[in-house]
């Protein structure tokens, strides 16, 4: 078998029964913030022994007291057997900010964690830290080596994040067009570009000429997921997060003894 760090995998409830077969740590993805905020869970109660709950964003926002949030994680983490949560929030929200830090006190008192996006590690002093794999320019390993030094081995965690992203050259913003997968497949045909591979990123790239414009293609397969896996063991990460539909193709191949 491959030599990754502990793999942890968001799935939604009715995914959960397809990663007993491998050496997957659930994340149920069935909780999202609600009014007040308050905790709302989207499927029926599920035991995920050992596991975290993920907590998605509301769209009413999370303005409040977060006293009564913190108490219902605390609870549901307990009756589910979770020892914690992964906070998947997007973006950057000063009301996450304040609610992410009473969560995190809450949940370091029950003996439980919360795993929290790089840009809140200062709001959760005893939480963990995602480091997205997903990166435009620079280099995956000196990224790595980055955040180990700044917030210690024992609380970064590699997000593992399939890319696929199309950018108009110049991309001063390092920000592309997301594809499908169905949309990177049509493009390859389509242009019959040479891919390559940037051993910076751990991805695959192409570029292709538009009318008058040049596009640089930038994405990942199975191939390149593992190899980010394989780097964050090497230099020390411990534990990584994936979504199970990501990962689904790959992981016979994986975890083949």
């Amino acid at each position: 078998m491959a030599s990754f760090p502990a793999l942890l995998c968001a799935a939604a409830p009715g995914a959960l029964q397809a990663l007993r077969p491998y050496p997957l740590t659930p994340v149920l993805l069935a909780y999202q913030l609600g009014p007040g905020p308050r905790l709302h869970r989207a499927a029926p109660p599920t035991p995920v022994p050992g596991g975290l709950l993920g907590l998605r964003e509301g769209e009413e926002g999370c303005s409040g007291p977060p006293d009564v949030l913190c108490r219902q994680a605390v609870r549901e983490c307990q009756a589910r057997g979770a020892r914690g949560v992964l906070a998947c929030w997007e973006g950057f929200q000063r009301g996450l900010w304040q609610l992410t830090a009473a969560l995190d006190e809450s949940l370091a008192r029950a003996g439980l964690t919360l795993c929290v996006p790089e840009r809140y590690a200062g709001a959760a002093a005893h939480g963990k830290v995602l480091l997205s794999s997903a990166l435009s320019g620079g280099s995956l390993e000196l990224r790595i080596r980055e955040a180990l030094a700044r917030h210690g081995p024992e609380r970064c965690v590699l997000a593992l994040e399939r890319m696929a992203e199309d950018f108009d050259l110049p991309a001063p913003s390092g920000c592309g067009r997301p594809l499908s997968q169905e949309e990177l497949t049509r493009l390859l045909r389509r242009t019959g570009a040479h891919v390559y591979w940037s051993e910076e990123l751990c991805a695959h790239y192409f570029t292709y000429a538009d009318g008058p414009g040049v596009h640089f293609v930038l994405y990942d397969d199975g191939s390149c997921l593992r190899r980010k896996l394989e780097l964050a063991h090497r230099l020390g990460v411990r534990q990584a997060v994936c979504a199970w539909e990501e990962i689904a193709p790959c992981a016979p191949a994986w975890f083949r003894e």
